[in-house]
């Protein structure tokens, strides 16, 4: 065994702890770098994490706006739990990053503004609707994100367009 002295030791020890913790980072860097994520095809969401919606415009005919802790819809066709779970469908719905934009009929599609708490510039969305999946192109981003189909009753129901 080496002879050391109690000093000597004590920076063996810092000095192993400190090759441990560059041996930690270094693994784990490989593990979750960005450069793996990239390639991979994500799930996202359609808003980022933590993200508060304040108000949400659907083709400037439906209005929502939170008030206090509740949302408010103008036209009021909807309101109680089924606003809440298509608030809470917008807030928390995520899909898969197209790498390629779709061929399809952009005229088609449903212009969804949100502003969100601390963003200056509104979010916009056009959404839409295929016999496969639900699209949605965020304009602020130039992002495709595809959807299940079954979502689209999620994020309007159909009582939000009812006359």
């Amino acid at each position: 065994m080496i002879k050391l002295s109690k000093s000597g030791w004590n920076n063996v020890i810092i000095f192993v702890v400190m090759g441990f913790i560059l041996l930690i980072n270094v693994v784990n860097k490989k593990v979750y770098s960005p450069e793996t994520d990239k390639n991979a095809n994500q799930a996202l969401t359609i808003l980022g994490q933590n993200q508060v919606i304040l108000t949400l415009s659907i083709e400037n005919v439906v209005l929502v706006e939170r008030i206090a802790r509740t949302w408010r819809a103008r036209p009021g066709n909807i309101s109680g739990q089924a606003l809440e779970q298509m608030m809470m469908s917008w807030q928390q719905s995520s899909g898969e990053l197209m790498i390629q934009a779709p061929e399809i009929d952009r005229q088609f599609a449903l212009n969804v503004t949100l502003d969100i708490a601390g963003q200056s510039q509104p979010l916009q969305l056009n959404v839409y609707a295929t016999e496969q999946q639900l699209l949605v192109f965020n304009q602020n981003t130039q992002q495709w994100l595809a959807l299940p189909i079954e979502i689209y009753g999620q994020l309007f129901p159909q009582e939000i367009f009812a006359n």
